[in-house]
């Protein structure tokens, strides 16, 4: 079984000169499924994701409003959003939630913004996925009061062990970046040994976050590789025990 990148993001201008080179190295490196999120707020990001999924059956993709850009939402973006997510390649809303580290839109215009989604993604029955940051308890909070029973995968998981346990403990699921390989991220990786292989998924969220030894440099899809065998170590599974699980997982997410 091949490895899952659950979030990246081809496109990227990191990728403009290379991206379809990019894909082809991780499909042939044995990367077996690639979701790729597009921003609607950024000029060409729907048509370029739009264009790579329909030409690779291994790629999938999802859009929503990015708490950062909250204070800019507006029906011509939402709109897009749901146009977009009705393309059959479109696997669920996100990277939606609430960001309270850089809080680049003020928090009431996040908060105002995530209900939307979530009520974008109940419209059109479709999983959540979220951007969490220094803000898991308000973000399950505000779950719990929409009543959303649909799959929700927490991205980029760089929460606490509570707050993880209580994700865990919703049915929700958690997907682990390359933070797992940083040598300062010990806490993350007692919270991988906790996720119960049902639960978990892997990502590279690239270009960002290049796992060791290629932090700093630009990531791509076939780093997944190196997250998803540092997460096997951890749980002392093989690695192809856990690739199956995560491949189940994103059936089950998709198909819900």
């Amino acid at each position: 079984m091949g490895y899952t990148d659950f979030h990246c993001h081809l496109d990227s201008s990191d990728f403009s000169e290379k991206r379809y080179g990019t894909i082809e190295n991780s499909l042939c490196s044995g990367v077996t499924t690639i979701v790729s999120v597009a921003d609607p707020y950024e000029s060409g990001s729907h048509e370029v994701t739009k264009e790579i999924c329909e030409k690779n059956e291994e790629l999938f993709m999802m859009t929503a409003a990015h708490p950062h850009n909250a204070k800019s939402y507006s029906a011509k973006i939402e709109k897009k959003i749901i146009s977009f997510s009705s393309h059959k390649k479109s696997i669920g809303i996100g990277e939606a939630g609430l960001d309270f580290h850089y809080n680049l839109s003020p928090a009431d215009d996040q908060k105002k913004v995530f209900k939307r989604q979530i009520e974008i993604a109940k419209d059109l029955e479709m999983p959540l996925i979220i951007h969490s940051r220094e803000a898991e308890s308000s973000v399950i909070n505000i779950l719990e009061k929409s009543h959303f029973d649909l799959p929700v995968v927490f991205h980029c998981y760089t929460g606490n062990l509570t707050d993880a346990k209580e994700i865990i403990g919703r049915g929700y699921y958690i997907s682990i970046s390359g933070i797992v390989t940083f040598k300062k991220a010990e806490y993350l990786r007692d919270i991988v040994k906790m996720i119960p292989i049902s639960r978990i998924l892997s990502e590279t969220d690239s270009p960002y976050l290049s796992p060791e030894p290629f932090r700093g440099r630009i990531n791509n899809p076939e780093n997944v590789k190196i997250i998803a065998d540092k997460i096997a170590e951890l749980k002392d599974i093989p690695i192809e025990k856990l690739n199956i699980a995560i491949k189940e997982n994103f059936e089950k997410i998709r198909s819900q």
